[in-house]
């Protein structure tokens, strides 16, 4: 562990350890916003700390590649963890044609944004700042794999499109409505990470050949790193609304800032004040519990025009919970230098 974090590298292990095996309780058929990061924090655990979480995931995916039936649900699956498994060999390649099927046939908003659950009625008309995790990075990695230069412009196009529409004066919102054209100037945290983190993904899946927006892409997350890193509560956690002095603690936002602020790829082009860095590890350590139960992160935020759901909210065990743990732990233990 880096000399910054406030915990030792065998407390820190016994933690990531934690982590992992309450995060192995969720099991997955069918999907919903935040499960791709569980998938995702479960495919960063290294094989030599433990092959178990990546066998699992393989399981699951499998068997709602071959049962689970097609569905709307489908573009919510972890598509980028799924193209990567169909490279490794790990997974067969109908299980990507099937994640694809399902974002291909997706109805577009005339902003020209998916809408990603046309079935429900929260989400039929408007593009949702979790979004931006799930779809681009996968999107990407589709179009390295396969060597399809339209999937890799079409995530660029949804990332920088996707972010221009939930900008807002304190941030960027949670949604955007496209019957009003306009988004609810609500600067979410825990949005704003999961964007963050999925855009800190999408850039790990190009190289300087594949695009020639990188550099406008490294801007836009180094402008939301400093928006995030300006905006810290005294204890390393943020408000689950940037700039709301009424607004609660959500914790998951501080597991999504350390995930992103420490990828090898985003020190490529932005450095952390170190003092926040080291309290948002501390703040991400502090919720893990003794059981691996992440706390302190809100349950299901619908898109609403009122901000009082977004400051009080209910807190409960999640698998977006579990998995922004477990993907700043990822790069926290990867720093440590402790072994298994």
């Amino acid at each position: 562990m880096s000399s910054r974090s406030p915990q030792s590298s065998a407390g820190l292990l016994a933690t990531y350890r934690a982590v992992i095996e309450r995060t192995s309780r969720w099991r997955h058929f069918a999907w919903y916003w935040g499960d791709a990061i569980a998938i995702d924090g479960m495919l960063a655990v290294p094989a030599s700390l433990t092959a178990e979480p990546r066998a699992l995931v393989v399981r699951q995916l499998q068997r709602w590649c071959d049962l689970a039936p097609d569905n709307f649900d489908d573009p919510l699956a972890p598509g980028l963890g799924i193209a990567h498994l169909v490279r490794e060999g790990a997974l067969p390649d109908r299980a990507l044609d099937r994640f694809l099927a399902s974002v291909d046939r997706l109805p577009a908003l005339p902003c020209g944004l998916p809408a990603l659950e046309p079935h429900r009625m929260a989400f039929r008309f408007g593009f949702c700042i979790d979004a931006l995790y799930h779809l681009p990075p996968a999107l990407a990695a589709v179009g390295v794999q396969r060597g399809q230069p339209e999937r890799i412009e079409a995530a660029v196009e949804m990332m920088c499109r996707g972010l221009d529409v939930l900008e807002c004066p304190t941030g960027w919102s949670q949604w955007y409505d496209d019957t009003v054209e306009r988004n609810n100037g609500i600067a979410w945290s825990r949005g704003i990470g999961w964007a963050l983190l999925g855009l800190v993904d999408l850039l790990t899946e190009l190289d300087e050949t594949q695009s020639d927006r990188i550099a406008d892409l490294e801007d836009r997350a180094a402008r939301m790193l400093e928006r995030l890193a300006g905006t810290q509560n005294p204890d390393g956690n943020w408000s689950a609304v940037l700039d709301d002095e009424l607004a609660a603690a959500e914790t998951s936002t501080a597991a999504f800032f350390v995930a992103a602020a420490d990828d090898p790829r985003t020190r490529r082009f932005w450095t952390a004040p170190s003092q926040v860095l080291r309290s948002a590890e501390g703040a991400v350590l502090e919720s893990c519990g003794p059981t691996g139960l992440v706390s302190g992160v809100s349950s299901d935020i619908l898109p609403s025009w009122e901000i009082a759901g977004y400051r009080e909210f209910t807190c409960e065990p999640s698998p977006w919970a579990q998995g922004a743990a477990l993907r700043s732990l990822a790069v926290l233990h990867a720093g440590s230098g402790a072994g298994a």
